[in-house]
């Protein structure tokens, strides 16, 4: 009654992706839980779908420029940006010392800092330079 030849032919719909290809290509998936087409059984549906999603993130988090929108307006943002950011660095006197207590920008690590002589002159964790701090009322 069924040949061979016609059960090839059968096509499914994948419960994860609701594509369709051949019942013989179809896979157990323990992440998904059910049988699945092969391009989900590989993770192309699900790089497929973190790549769409990364784009769409993308598109909101940068807001669309109002017309007349130049060079300029696009520098003083970055430096808006830069100062937001110098705000937020911590940096707290210790009574009766000249020391501050600093928490490096790039790794989070806090240690003393002397102004006056500028030691240490990169944070002891990551090695990165300690920036101007001038700006900061100690």
């Amino acid at each position: 009654m069924f040949s061979g030849h016609m059960v090839d032919d059968l096509r499914i719909q994948c419960g994860a992706c609701k594509g369709f290809a051949p019942a013989s290509q179809f896979k157990l998936n323990y992440k998904f839980k059910k049988v699945v087409c092969p391009s989900c059984a590989s993770g192309k549906t699900e790089q497929e779908e973190r790549k769409k999603a990364a784009a769409k993130e993308q598109e909101q988090a940068q807001p669309k420029k109002p017309a007349g929108w130049d060079k300029e307006d696009e520098l003083l943002e970055r430096m808006a940006r830069i100062k937001e950011n110098d705000l937020k660095m911590k940096v707290e006197k210790i009574p009766g010392t000249t020391l501050v207590k600093f928490n490096c920008q790039k790794c989070n690590y806090p240690f003393k800092y002397d102004p006056y002589r500028k030691m240490p002159k990169a944070c002891p964790y990551c090695n990165v330079d300690i920036p101007n701090l001038k700006s900061f009322t100690l």
